[in-house]
């Protein structure tokens, strides 16, 4: 066996200078989904879906289009600003999974979720 292929089989170990790596296309996500969010603010005329429908008793399928676009890019802006915190924090990270679990759970009318806990993760589907 040559010494590539056996250096193929041995995963790469994370290390602190990959997480450092990683900020940085973490960074261009955010960039990426703030850059769709304020674009999508510009041509709204409320500030949520549920807003406009009662103000004009309905919604076309392309302004509808473009809330829901919104409303995604802020879910991806929330969570390429985790990931850049998880990068650059990797020690406090489980503890913003847990916290962003336990926030979830509340809410779990608009998640869908069940509530139970996971006894081996703890996880909270």
């Amino acid at each position: 066996m040559k010494a590539s292929e056996q250096q193929a089989l041995i995963p790469q170990e994370a290390t602190p200078d990959t997480l450092i790596d990683l900020i940085g296309k973490t960074q261009q996500v955010t960039k990426s989904a703030a850059v769709v969010l304020k674009a999508c603010r510009t041509v709204m005329d409320t500030h949520t879906k549920k807003e406009h429908i009662d103000k004009w008793g309905g919604i076309h399928a392309i302004t509808e289009a473009v809330y829901d676009c919104a409303d995604l890019a802020q879910r991806i802006l929330d969570a390429g600003l985790a990931m850049e915190n998880m990068c650059a924090k990797p020690a406090t990270s489980r503890q913003m999974i847990l916290i962003d679990d336990l926030r979830r759970s509340l809410d779990m009318e608009e998640t869908g979720m069940t509530g139970r806990v996971d006894p081996d993760t703890g996880e909270i589907d």
